[in-house]
């Protein structure tokens, strides 16, 4: 069973990096459009503190995983629950906004919805 949970860990992690990446895809967008000047100076630097925090909450999350126990569950639902109320934690303890945890519980989901289709 441990090891279903490391593969859950594995590709969450993934998914997760991933998201990253199109944040920061996202901010080179803002930056284009500012030079473009099809958005203000005002409007690229309230994008980009948002994206800034957003990708420091997301690194958070990411760090968290690598602390996260694979024993002491009766199921991967149980041990995904138990993730979700740990991206919940690192959410509010950090005042990150709120599209975080949306990203990672949306994420998680996918995640345990194929590591169950992958092994049934």
């Amino acid at each position: 069973m441990p090891e279903r949970r490391r593969f859950f860990l594995k590709v969450l992690k993934a998914e997760l990096e991933d998201c990253l990446e199109d944040i920061e895809d996202l901010s080179l967008i803002y930056e284009r459009r500012r030079s473009e000047e099809k958005i203000t100076n005002y409007v690229y630097q309230e994008n980009e503190a948002l994206l800034a925090r957003e990708i420091s909450g997301l690194k958070n999350i990411l760090l968290s995983i690598d602390e996260v126990s694979l024993e002491g569950y009766d199921s991967l639902e149980a041990f995904a629950s138990a993730v979700d109320a740990l991206f919940q934690r690192e959410v509010l303890e950090f005042e990150d906004p709120e599209a975080v945890y949306g990203i990672a519980k949306r994420k998680l989901l996918k995640v345990l919805k194929y590591v169950n289709e992958r092994v049934a």
